[in-house]
């Protein structure tokens, strides 16, 4: 196992592998990418940066994007990356518009689980925040998803201001089942007015949520998350911006779409290209000094400052 100059193991990879999506949602962050590129990883480009990983102790995958679905040999990536030994958890992250289509597929290839992003159950409120998303299509993704037994499913909720913040309730009661799992995130800060604007912070509700849950279980290597059981349902509140406590529980690795070591999601000064060394003819040695370099890297962009308060990383 690897960990950094902050002493946190890299025990997790979430990997982008596409930049494409067929949403277009207000609150997007793009996984902390903020150029363009047309480049994408083969499947077995990705199994192989995969198994570098997997020397070094990671355990666990997600693939996202952009979209995942939307490339055409997604199902092959899963197949490849399930491969690889010592990858315990295999999940992606959907918008579950095309997952009624594939998710037995998926099932099969290996994939373990999805996270799907949905945030309401409104549909007025789901077009105007995916700029004209069928909600009925999600709805049948999650559906099918659970049909075909990726699960725990994760529902990603992110809650905003005058949005969707009085859902809330509506959520945990549509989703009191055993293989369901609702996130409640707070916004990221993706753009300054629209953060501003829409931001809702959930400590109240959180504070709510501990009095009423019967048991809570703190996720020690998921950002130290606490997970609330109430009666049938399962809830979660992540709390990324100005949480120290966030940062210092990190133990992913990111990559980008377009084959870069992302060791931060709120910096995108400091990324490890390891895709045009690979199409160069780079050794695994070589690879492995990309993964350490990109490890050394990481840095919590939010962390305790000396006098007690709250700090953030360099930028």
């Amino acid at each position: 196992m690897i960990r950094d100059s902050y002493g946190r193991p890299i025990t997790s990879m979430r990997i982008s592998i596409t930049q494409r999506c067929n949403f277009r949602c207000r609150y997007c962050h793009h996984e902390g990418i903020t150029e363009t590129s047309l480049y994408e990883m083969t499947p077995q480009e990705i199994r192989r940066i995969v198994s570098l990983g997997a020397r070094f102790g990671v355990r666990k995958v997600k693939l996202t994007g952009g979209e995942p679905l939307v490339r055409e040999d997604v199902v092959e990536i899963v197949e490849e990356v399930s491969k690889v030994k010592g990858i315990e958890d295999l999940s992606m992250t959907t918008n579950a518009y095309y997952l009624a289509d594939y998710a037995q597929e998926l099932k099969h290839a290996g994939l373990d689980r999805v996270n799907i992003s949905l945030d309401t159950l409104r549909r007025e409120v789901f077009s105007w925040i995916t700029r004209g998303g069928d909600l009925s299509r999600v709805i049948a993704g999650v559906e099918a998803a659970i049909d075909a037994g990726l699960t725990p499913v994760k529902i990603n909720m992110v809650v905003m201001r005058g949005v969707n913040d009085d859902e809330i309730g509506r959520m945990i009661s549509e989703f009191s089942r055993d293989d369901v799992v609702l996130q409640l995130i707070e916004l990221v800060a993706s753009d300054r007015e629209f953060f501003q604007r829409y931001f809702y912070d959930l400590d109240a509700f959180e504070e709510e949520l501990a009095k009423r849950a019967i048991e809570v279980h703190e996720r020690r290597f998921m950002h130290g998350r606490r997970q609330y059981q109430l009666n049938g349902a399962r809830v979660e509140v992540i709390k990324p911006m100005h949480n120290s406590r966030f940062c210092a529980h990190c133990t992913r690795l990111r990559v980008t779409a377009d084959g870069k070591f992302k060791p931060c999601l709120m910096r995108s000064d400091n990324l490890v290209d390891f895709l045009t060394p690979m199409r160069q003819g780079a050794s695994d040695e070589e690879l492995e000094k990309l993964f350490k370099e990109a490890v050394l890297r990481r840095v919590p962009f939010f962390r305790e400052s000396g006098d007690g308060e709250e700090g953030k990383g360099e930028a």
